[in-house]
């Protein structure tokens, strides 16, 4: 909240955090879980070897959940004290607050005094009627027999946000929070067939078309996959697949109500004028304060998708395996939320002169004329020109694509002391690449400088060791190197190692001692990450060598 304060002549805009001593405690958000789910069904064949099941499920979540806010008059009260007017040159309010009131602790009857406890009552159900039907010998073929199965299935299911009353006006502090609650309905047919042509050949295939009705509309699609399986040898599987997908957007995205939340963005645009020598994160519009204005998106239409996968697999026995699959994915219609960062980084490349005269982006493109629509500027005042507040919403991306590489490794060795395996995984993505809206530039996803904080590699492995119920596991991750904050270099790749210890006591006790995190690594340095708290809170965590012990009993049944 920007004010002129009459107690030093300044334009300010206080901000505070308050320490567990003040609070009282930490402030937690507690909260009262209840799920609970039914599903009957019933199953069973006829004639030679058809099989059928169909089933019932109803699923509920609800809960209540609560934490503290500060009480927006309450808090300007006891801080700013009372209003004198509006200064009539900034047009702020008119206050006589002592600043060194900022700095002094409160004792946890003062914090009381301007909190309050806000209290959620989400729900979410779901319904859904499915009916299968199998025959895995439907006819001979000289190669085998040809299986084929069908699927029906009808539900709907619905969630309702149920916030605080209070929460959805300026009640709270810095904080207007949105409404939110929908329904749909979904129904879907579809079937699948295998078809050994020859001895060393296999074919599949599969359709599928799906219906959903939400705020008003029926959204439907038909969807296919085909796949084909070459056994050479025994020990040499060659296979390749082409499927289409269709996905309805989440409810959510649909149905949030308009809501309001402070937050903060990096300026680049007025970086790159008035400070053009300043790294982004010494910049003194770095961290600009800004109201984002969120709403959802009625009008979204259904996400589609191809994918293209070939490869090959080698296994001489059944302790070892290894394969090699191509993938391609290309996205259409994806549904993604606006990022405030996104925005103000295109309104500057859609406004700020490179060296040839001429803005990094076509300022009439598409990306352009949305974001210089959606960021709004203060007009006048000691904040003229600097950002007041953004609007986003989810948004329905025009592409995104990405291909790449997955190599897997899995082998045993038994020995006379116990068995040990090591597995062993690696991705690697060639291409990833993006375009918001039909007509604009495709965006390098994996380039430095592209406003994405991506790794081209991911790895992962383990060892493990096995002895009559008694398991020893070490496991390890790599993520590769990614952009650091500023975007003119990568930070270093970064590894994350765990270890399982597992003993089954009886068939149906076992116990196990899970130690994550086992070498207590911090995330990766990034001197540039100048904001709190000084690291990509996407890939990394704060949280250090966490240990778990677990006890599961099996009532009856089978082993464990």
């Amino acid at each position: 909240m920007w004010v002129y304060n009459a107690f030093d002549d300044t334009i300010d805009d206080w901000s505070r955090q308050f320490a567990p001593e003040e609070t009282g405690g930490l402030e937690m958000q507690r909260s009262k879980q209840t799920t609970y789910s039914i599903t009957p069904g019933i199953r069973g064949n006829f004639g030679n070897a058809w099989n059928y099941e169909a089933s019932f499920n109803y699923s509920r979540y609800q809960s209540v959940v609560r934490w503290p806010q500060i009480v927006n008059s309450k808090a300007i009260a006891f801080f700013l004290g009372e209003q004198l007017g509006v200064d009539e040159d900034s047009g702020y309010p008119i206050f006589n607050a002592d600043p060194a009131r900022l700095y002094t602790a409160l004792t946890p009857a003062e914090y009381d005094s301007i909190s309050a406890d806000t209290v959620y009552r989400p729900y979410s159900w779901t319904s859904n009627l499915q009916a299968t039907l199998t025959n895995g010998e439907l006819f001979q073929l000289p190669a085998g027999p040809v299986g084929v199965a069908v699927v029906a299935e009808y539900g709907k299911q619905g969630y309702n946000l149920r916030p605080d009353p209070l929460a959805l006006t300026d009640y709270y502090y810095s904080w207007k929070d949105s409404d939110g609650a929908g329904k749909r309905s979904h129904a879907a047919i579809g079937g699948e067939v295998r078809v050994p042509v020859l001895d060393f050949v296999t074919l599949t295939g599969a359709g599928r078309y799906d219906t959903f009705g939400f705020a008003g509309r029926d959204v439907g699609k038909f969807t296919y996959n085909g796949g084909v399986e070459v056994r050479p040898t025994s020990s040499l599987l060659l296979r390749a697949a082409y499927g289409t997908a269709f996905r309805a957007p989440d409810l959510h995205y649909v149905f949030t109500g308009p809501g309001n939340v402070q937050s903060s963005v990096d300026d680049y645009y007025l970086c790159a004028v008035e400070e053009p020598d300043e790294d982004i994160g010494d910049c003194s519009y770095s961290g600009t304060g800004v109201v984002v204005n969120r709403t959802g998106n009625r009008n979204l239409d259904a996400e589609t998708g191809r994918t293209l996968t070939g490869g090959i697999v080698f296994s001489p026995s059944s302790r070892l395996h290894v394969s090699v699959d191509y993938f391609r994915v290309t996205l259409d219609n994806q549904v993604d939320d606006l990022s405030i960062d996104t925005l103000a980084r295109t309104e500057a490349d859609c406004s700020v002169l490179t060296a040839g005269g001429t803005p990094k982006l076509d300022p009439n493109s598409p990306t352009c004329q949305d974001a210089f629509a959606r960021i709004t500027r203060f007009a006048s005042g000691g904040n003229a020109g600097q950002i007041s507040s953004i609007r986003v919403n989810p948004i329905n991306i025009a592409r995104e694509r990405t291909s790449g590489i997955d190599i897997a490794f899995r082998g045993s060795l038994p020995t006379g002391i116990g068995n040990f395996t090591l597995s062993l995984a690696h991705s690697h993505v060639f291409k990833h690449s993006f375009q918001q809206y039909p007509g604009d530039p495709f965006v390098d996803k994996l380039a430095v400088d592209s406003g994405y904080y991506l790794p081209r590699d991911k790895s992962n492995g383990s060892i493990s060791y096995e002895n009559e119920g008694f398991q020893l596991t070490f496991s390890g991750t790599r993520l590769g190197k990614l952009p650091n904050y500023d975007e003119d270099a990568f930070i270093k790749a970064s590894y994350l190692f765990n270890a399982t210890m597992q003993y089954d006591f009886t068939d149906h006790l076992r116990g196990s001692l899970t130690v994550r995190n086992l070498f207590d690594t911090n995330p990766v340095k990034d001197p540039t990450w100048s904001s709190y708290p000084y690291y990509n809170t996407s890939w990394f965590d704060s949280i250090g060598r966490s240990v778990f012990l677990q006890l599961t009993y099996k009532l009856g049944g089978s082993a464990l």
